[in-house]
């Protein structure tokens, strides 16, 4: 495997390095009186010290360090080496950030606006190029290794305060504005720390009225800068230039951004700026400080034999045994779906809410949906057939206008009409623009909510798809039958039972904040939980939407919902005292490490059980770029895309992982998928990474949004859905968030 994770190489196993015993005062003391000669950092009950080359400075006790029994003291002496030869070698340039070391590009050729804007206001607005580098600790042998991860991105710059908008005539109210503050004792060395005040409410002479969430306040207008949103930055330009002039600078930029994010170009830049901090072979560039440590930074990337054995995932079909595949599609078309005997719905009634200028695209998409297109190599077969349905009938109901409330009355009127007999599901047209509408005011989510009420799930259907070519509708239809099936609790497929004396359950954990806004002091934040409990063949066996509470109490709600819930499960499943019980949680965004607080409590709450715990944190979030091999071809850099499957461990706890590779892309313009990040807690009682990675690798595949495997398993994936749906059903007037537990807390609605 090659990676942007370039090795940093360290002469010596041991070394020496003057320390103090730590006071917070005494650390803020160092660091104003010799922060130019010298840099301070702590660790433990100690302040560490390390002076510059030649600086002769002596201000603490010089101990003996082992790199191997100190990798925390060591890693810091990397970062504030890496940082300090950074500044000396640019003085002029201030970084945003110490750790990852953050800084922007000068030149032309890296800020794309340079080519779409007038001479002048590039020197107001500009989308530079931010480089990172972020020194880190991974295992190898059994020792800790070092090395800096190195990435690019761009980001948006407004060089003009709010007071040169004023002069200029830029309307501000209703703007979200920046403060800035220095760092104490690092003004000039590190970049000032940014907080969003507030939105501006009104203007007076050098001062401006900003309403935060400490009521109104009133700041010098030269003290703050406008927020650099896509918005913001839009509207500024649409001011200077016009509608049209800007619109097409952002499609510009969006064109642009598709060479940028291909994974050549990232990996390129990252080679790069990795030859500069290493310098060149013959010389490499040494980092080193006064009291002996030293280090080289090279351009050693590869990872050789560090990686384990995950096998192909098997889909299982049929209860009983040979009905297994390996691609959802072909096992749905051979054996159909999992519980194609047992299904309850066989005959299937629809509702398709669309309004009367639609009638014939919207029957025909049904025709389409139901029945298949015949010609077509992918969705030959329509939601009847590959799904083994008796049959499937549809009412259409015409909706009169585009207003939320024609949806709610003409949902009401199907429900009510004396010659129903109850739907299954509902499609619902959804007017070209809606995704722009604000939810209170969205007529799809506000027929939705009333759908749901009534406990009948929905699906969106866009005016664009209705109207599609066969060719693009293919595409659509597959992945929309595959939904619809889930939703009205049908079983596509499962993984093969898994065996092994222990009974197993996997918990998804997610969290979404409830905030009025994102300035700075939002403290009536409330956290709303989100679980999701699955058994180990893959089996959706409950979602869960917390209450919503205040952050001091998410720790209690979430404790009290997980045994709630194992209560539940194990009751079901007739778990037994003294029975072998293995929970894996998956997590995506830890809050402080609550959760795993609550994990190890939670298990203090079930003593007739014997429970193994694993704790594991999954990300997409993270710096590390992993492909399988990078060559050079006609003076450029390529890059080898990973398949599913591809791994590479870092060290016991944590490892990459490749969920969707380079040939689960359906369309290979799209952005290239990229590994995920397993990190297995140290408090865990249960820490087989190879089997969690295999297991994770498996539940990728059990999304039943599409045919593809997903860039993250279910458990996580699942719960980012319920929080993100159940957040934009919350902002509907009249919604009542125990509908979900009434109707669908067994279903997957949120699809």
């Amino acid at each position: 495997m090659v990676t942007n994770f370039f090795r940093i190489k360290i002469p010596l196993e041991i070394f020496h390095i003057q320390r103090l015993p730590y006071s917070e005062e005494k650390l803020l003391t160092l660091k104003q009186e010799h922060n130019k000669v010298a840099s301070f950092f702590r660790n433990g009950d100690f302040i560490y010290i390390s002076p510059s080359k030649g600086s002769g400075l002596e201000l603490g006790n010089l101990v003996e360090v082992k790199i191997g029994e100190s990798p925390r003291i060591v890693l810091s002496l990397i970062r504030h080496l890496i940082f300090r030869n950074f500044r000396n070698a640019f003085p002029d340039r201030v970084p945003q950030s110490f750790s990852p070391l953050r800084f922007f590009s000068t030149k032309a050729e890296h800020d794309p606006l340079r080519t779409l804007l007038p001479a002048d206001l590039c020197e107001q607005v500009s989308y530079p190029r931010m480089i990172e580098v972020e020194a880190r600790q991974i295992q190898e042998d059994g020792k800790p290794s070092f090395g800096l991860l190195i990435r690019s991105r761009q980001r948006w710059q407004l060089k003009i305060d709010l007071r040169g908008l004023v002069e200029e005539g830029f309307k501000l109210v209703g703007k979200s504005v920046l403060e800035t503050e220095p760092i104490p004792g690092l003004e000039g060395v590190l970049a000032p720390d940014e907080n969003l005040l507030g939105e501006i409410v009104s203007i007076h002479g050098d001062e401006v009225e900003i309403t935060t969430n400490d009521g109104i306040v009133r700041r010098r207008l030269d003290s703050l800068q406008m927020q650099r949103t896509h918005q913001q930055i839009g509207a500024f330009l649409a001011f200077k230039l016009g509608e049209q002039k800007a619109t097409r600078i952002f499609e510009n930029l969006r064109n642009n951004r598709r060479e940028r994010e291909q994974p050549n170009f990232f990996f390129a830049e990252a080679s790069k700026y990795a030859a500069w901090f290493s310098s060149n072979n013959e010389q490499p560039r040494t980092y080193e400080n006064d009291d002996g440590f030293s280090f080289t930074v090279t351009k050693i990337n590869t990872f050789p034999g560090s990686s384990m054995q995950v096998h192909q995932t098997s889909l299982v079909f049929d209860y009983g045994p040979g009905a297994s595949e390996k691609r959802p599609l072909t096992g749905l078309s051979k054996f159909g779906p999992f519980n194609a005997a047992r299904f309850e719905r066989n005959e299937l009634r629809v509702l398709a809410i669309f309004h009367p200028q639609s009638r014939g695209a919207a029957t025909q998409f049904l025709k389409r949906l139901i029945d298949g297109i015949p010609d077509s190599r992918y969705f030959q077969r329509g939601l009847k057939a590959l799904f083994r349905l008796t049959s499937v009938e549809s009412v259409l109901k015409e909706v009169k206008s585009s207003t939320p409330e024609s949806y709610e009355e003409a949902v009401d009127e199907a429900i009510n009409d004396i010659d129903a007999q109850g739907f299954d599901i509902a499609l619902v047209e959804c007017p070209e623009g809606s995704r722009i509408i604000p939810i209170k005011d969205n007529p799809y989510y506000c027929a939705r909510a009333r759908l749901m009420s009534y406990g009948i799930p929905t699906q969106g259907v866009r005016d664009q798809h209705l109207r599609a070519a066969q060719d693009f509708l293919q595409w659509t239809l597959g992945p929309l039958a595959l939904q619809i099936y889930a939703k009205v609790g049908g079983t596509p497929w499962r993984l093969p039972g898994a065996q092994s004396v222990d009974r197993e359950i996997v918990v998804g954990i997610g969290n979404s904040l409830e905030r009025p806004n994102l300035w700075a002091g939002a403290e009536q934040s409330r956290v709303v939980g989100i679980t999701t409990f699955f058994l180990g063949d893959g089996s959706y066996v409950l979602g869960e939407r917390l209450r919503s509470v205040p952050y001091g109490a998410y720790f209690e709600e979430l404790l009290k919902a997980l045994k709630t819930s194992i209560n539940s499960v194990a009751e079901q499943y007739a778990w037994k005292d003294g029975d072998s019980v293995r929970i894996v949680f998956h997590i995506f965004k830890p809050i402080k490490n609550v959760e795993a607080d609550v994990v190890a409590r939670l298990i203090e709450e079930f003593p007739q059980f014997k429970i193994l715990f694993a704790f594991v944190t999954i990300s997409t979030e993270h710096p590390w770029m992993m492909f399988r091999g990078a060559y050079e071809k006609d003076g450029r850099t390529n890059v080898t895309l990973c398949e599913r499957g591809d791994n590479l461990i870092l060290d016991p706890y944590n490892c990459l992982l490749q969920l969707r590779g380079d040939n689960d892309r359906p369309n290979k313009k799209h952005r290239p998928p990229y590994p995920v990040s397993i990190r297995v807690h140290e408090k865990s009682t249960y820490r087989d990474l190879k089997y969690i990675a295999q297991q994770i690798h498996d539940f990728a595949y059990l999304s039943w949004r599409s045919f593809y495997p997903n860039e993250t398993p279910v458990t996580v994936f699942y719960s980012n859905l319920i929080a993100a749906e159940s957040s934009k059903l919350n902002k509907v007037p009249g919604w009542n968030a125990g509908f979900l537990d009434t109707h669908f807390r067994r279903k997957q609605w949120f699809l």
